[in-house]
Parts: C-alpha cells; structure tokens; sequence
C-alpha cells in the first residue's frame, strides 16, 4: 500500500506542485554556476520592491501585466514592526535546497538538515540536502520563507529572521529496497516550530494513507514544541483543472481536484493552503475543498501575470532558468538585477503559498511563542480577509459535464450558524499577516481542552444513488457529544462504479450545508471503502443533535449504492 503510495507521490512531483519545474533548456547567459553575491549588512534588497505578495503596488514582477495595488497579506506593516520570525525553526521538506546560496546560508541550520536519498536510515540525520537532480523547487520555496532580508540583494522572505532545515525528500531518487513510510514518518518529527510540505499527490484518485502515517501528524501537534504543538503547513494541490495521465492507467484525461482526494489532508493536524493571485482573486490552478484552511500568494505564470519573486539555483542553465527559452529575460540573466540568474520571477503554485504561510505563521510565533497548533489555526481563521466574497452560486467548469437540474454546484462562500465565513475555493480567506500578528501579540486562548468523538456508525445500508439527480439519497445520524466544532470527519462507503460522478454534502444541526464532494469530478474510480473526508465549514458550530448525509449522482449510466457512513468531531 505504502509503496503504490509514494510511487503516485513521485509521479505527481512534477506534474501538481512543481508548477513551471522541470529544467529542460540551456540558458543564452555564460555563467559561473557557483557565483554569490556579496551581502551588505543593513543595506536594501533590490528585488523586494518586485515582490508583490510582501507589498502589492501594482508592479508587474517582470511579466506583461500588473497586479492590483493593495491586494496583498500585509507583511510589510509586520517588517515594519519589527518582527521576522527570530528564533522559530522551519523544517522545509522538498527537492533540496542550495545552501550556499547568498540569500539562504546566514540562517540555516547546518546540524539539522536531512537527506533521504541514502538507502541507509543512519544517513539520513545530518546530511546533506542541496538536490541532486538540478531541482530549484525546494530553493524557491525556501527563498519565500527564509531569505535573508536588508543585505543588499535578492529580494527578502515572509519571515527573514527565522532559521530553516533543509530536508532532501522529494523525488526520483527513492528506491524500492527501503520503505518510503519510515522515510516520511522520519521527516515529520525534530525539533522544529514548523513543517512545510509543498508537495502533494496527483489528485486524479481517491488515495488511502495509513493509521501509522496519521499517527505522526498527531503526534507532532500534541507532544512536539513542549506539547503546544508543530505546525505542519501543507499544499492544497494545483488541479483545480488538473491533467494527468500517468496515474489514470495511461489515459489522457481532465479531471477536477478536490482536497478530499487524499486521505493525508484528511485529518485536522494538518493546515491546508489555498493560493490567490496578485489581483486578489483565487490562482486559476489552487485545488479547492472543505479541508482548505486559508488561502495565500501563489502567483500565476509570471509570462502573462505575476508569479513569485525567490530565490533559483545559482546557474542560468538549471533551475527555474533553465526550464524553458520562453522565460522572461529576468530570469534568463539579461537584467542588471539578476545577471547570474541567482533569482526567479516564474514560481508559482500552492507550493508557493504554502511558505507563504508557514512565513506567516512564523511571524505570529515570534510574536507570541506560547501559541499551541490549535491558537495558530484560530487566529488565522479569525483575521483571514474574506476576498472577492459573495454568497452567489458556481457554476460548474466549463468542458465537464453539467450537474442535475435543481443542484448548486458549490457556493463560494457560506456563512455557519456561528457566524463564520468558510469557502471551498478560499477556505477561511486570504491570510492577513499584520492582524493575525497584533492578534498573536495579546491572544488569551479562547479555545478549552482539546477533545475528539468516537465514531458514530450508521447501520449497513442498500440505498440506491440515483442517476443524473439533485434529489440525491439521503441518511442521518445523532452525535451525542456537544463540542464547539474544530473539524468534522466523516467514513463513506459505496459500491458505485464512477466515483467521480458522486457529489457529498453534509448538513449540521444548525442546518449549514458544506459540500465535501463535489459532481462530476471526471476521477476514474471505482468503489470507495471508509474513506475519510474532512470539512472546516462548521467551524465553532455545536456539534450534538441530527447530522444529514447527502449523496449525489451528478451523471447516467454509472450507478451505485451508498453502504455506510461514519462521523467524528474535533473541538472543544
């Protein structure tokens, strides 16, 4: 199970979070690979004012159009405060990192990094993470973190004073001999405040994990940071449109993503990111789901729009400079700002606002250290910019098949019974940096003891899904339990032969309605058994009373029946 797991994980790498990766194409610029910079102590970064997701002005980040002033997450004002993240430590698992970079060796962990290439567990603690297949993902990432800021070059990260390990995780490198499952148990413990997983699975399937796998995540939120708690800040995935077809048995197809797809996210020791773009609005690739946390900068293309201004491998012929001779001539060495094109404009994805976050996230520990996982999370939903909001329905994409007659699709977004705004698209809003910062600075934890429900089982049922229509099969079942909700889990099963025809909804007793699947998917999969979805719509609803299952067969020909379900909640 675990190896088809992380065969799928490899596969994907490139295809969901590595948005524009892949070095193929020689640059035009000779170049000496190892040049760095010299930094300049308390001098002003020359790309920061380029960086749009630190303070949007309007600037165009060296693609053709501008971004809209104003539509940014505010860190600046948080620079301006004073607080960089000093003293919170980063775990940045990935493709590798290029330690040696100007921007990136001042404040590395040197004694903490990790690589996971060497079949060997005794080698993997201390070693070294630069990447080994030319792969500039995990050095952009780490740039969008952890740039050294007020040196003189390159642009600066969201939090410059915290220090990051590195951790030589993703890619192809892996071998078969040795189990992928220790290799991602060990990267999710150390003594670090965060982790950042800006990788991801395909999506194209629903992809069980395991007990030992979640395990960890629970562990880590409850025993690591002296029992307050990791943050482990993960990506959302890039298929809101998606195109795979190496995990659809070679056929080419398109398919819509959900978060709900991998049972990973599942959980709610895990905070997912969304990503917007530099107009304000959400990026036209960030996977959307009830399991989203919040959302931030991830950028476009960088041709067209903006994408992400970070750091790249030192070489103008690998890395982000050398993925294509398309790519803008900032990134190709012809500008005066970037002549050893130790700099990229042209990151994008989830990938990147996951950092982005976790950045964010930082800064509120610096802030206020004594924040647990579950205050970070809280304080996050509660100052989170509710962008580009409204209540009006959407429509399914354009290209798949229409949904029944009489069924919403999905809103964008929905107010709860206890006054939240929560979007499948946004979750919680766009990340404000400066007021969830001046909210850690004097936050009392509002949240009481941390509990989570047995399982509440319905009995086996034989309820016909019936084809192409909104009136759906429907169940319930009573939770006993009254928390103030955090997340709500729910078990399905269901012998349909086209999963991805199936849409799911759940009403809570106070009648709000999240839809945790949605219709017509176009994902090739048969059968689901216990597969676990999560929602973050009920969000400090009370969870005792009547909870409403709704099944959804948005498409003819495939049928099935829906054979049972469960239900957990997490609260307080």
């Amino acid at each position: 199970m675990m190896f088809s797991y992380f065969t799928t994980l490899t596969l994907s790498l490139t295809t969901l979070l590595l948005v524009s990766c892949g070095p193929s194409a020689s640059g035009t610029k000779a170049e000496n690979p190892d040049y760095s910079e010299t930094p300049v102590e308390g001098a002003e970064d020359p790309l920061a004012s380029e960086a749009w997701h630190l303070q949007n002005t309007g600037q165009k980040t060296f693609s053709s159009a501008a971004g809209t002033a104003g539509e940014d997450m505010d860190i600046k004002e948080v620079h301006d405060l004073g607080i960089k993240g000093a003293g919170v430590t980063i775990a940045i698992s990935d493709t590798g990192i290029d330690i040696d970079h100007s921007d990136l060796n001042g404040n590395q962990l040197s004694s903490a990094h990790r690589s996971y290439a060497s079949e060997d567990p005794a080698d993997w603690r201390n070693g070294d993470p630069r990447p080994i297949e030319k792969e500039a993902h995990g050095t952009g990432v780490t740039g969008l973190i952890a740039a050294l800021g007020w040196n003189g070059i390159g642009s600066r990260g969201v939090a410059p004073s915290a220090n990051y390990a590195g951790f030589l995780f993703v890619g192809s490198f892996h071998d078969s001999d040795t189990s992928y499952e220790a290799k991602i148990l060990d990267q999710m413990t150390g003594d670090f405040d965060i982790f950042n997983y800006s990788y991801g699975l395909a999506g194209c399937s629903f992809e069980p994990t395991t007990t030992e796998v979640i395990d960890a995540y629970k562990y880590g939120v409850t025993s690591l940071r002296s029992g307050k708690g990791a943050l482990y800040v993960k990506a959302a995935g890039n298929e809101y449109l998606g195109f795979n077809s190496a995990c659809i048995d070679g056929e080419d197809s398109t398919f819509l993503g959900n978060t709900n797809t991998s049972e990973e996210h599942n959980h709610p020791y895990v905070l997912l990111t969304g990503a917007v773009n530099a107009k304000g609005k959400i990026a036209t690739y960030s996977t959307p789901g009830s399991g989203l946390w919040v959302a931030a900068a991830g950028g476009e293309s960088g041709k067209e729009n903006p994408a992400m201004l970070t750091t790249d491998l030192r070489s103008c012929s690998s890395g982000y400079s050398g993925t294509s001779s398309t790519v803008t001539g900032f990134n190709k060495g012809s500008s005066t700002l970037n002549p050893y094109c130790n700099y990229t404009s042209i990151m994008n994805g989830t990938s990147s606002s996951t950092p982005v976050v976790s950045g964010i996230i930082a800064l509120m520990l610096e802030a206020n250290p004594n924040l647990t996982w579950r205050d970070v999370k809280h304080i996050l939903a509660e100052t989170a910019d509710q962008i580009n909001y409204s209540t009006g329905a959407l429509a399914h994409p354009a290209g798949l098949s229409s949904v029944p007659t009489g069924h919403i699709y999905d809103y964008l977004y929905v107010r709860n019974n206890a006054g939240y705004d929560f979007s499948n698209t946004y979750g919680f809003g766009r990340v404000n940096a400066n007021q969830a910062v001046l909210m850690a600075q004097t936050y009392v934890s509002a949240l009481g003891t941390y509990q989570e429900s047995s399982w509440y089982a319905s009995p086996t049922l034989a309820l016909a899904i019936p084809d192409n229509s909104a009136a759906g099969v429907t169940d319930n079942l009573n939770v006993a339990v009254n928390y103030i909700i955090e997340s709500v889990q729910i078990k399905i099963s269901t012998n349909h032969t086209y999963v991805g025809d199936l849409g799911v909804e759940l009403v809570s007793p106070a009648g709000t309605t999240s839809k945790l699947l949605l219709v017509n998917s176009n994902i090739k999969h048969s059968g689901l058994s216990e597969f676990t979805l999560l929602s973050n719509a009920f969000y400090g609803e009370s969870s005792a009373g009547d909870w409403t299952i709704k099944i959804i067969d948005g498409a003819d020909a495939d049928t099935g029946t829906f054979t049972s379900w469960k239900i957990k909640v997490n609260g307080h």
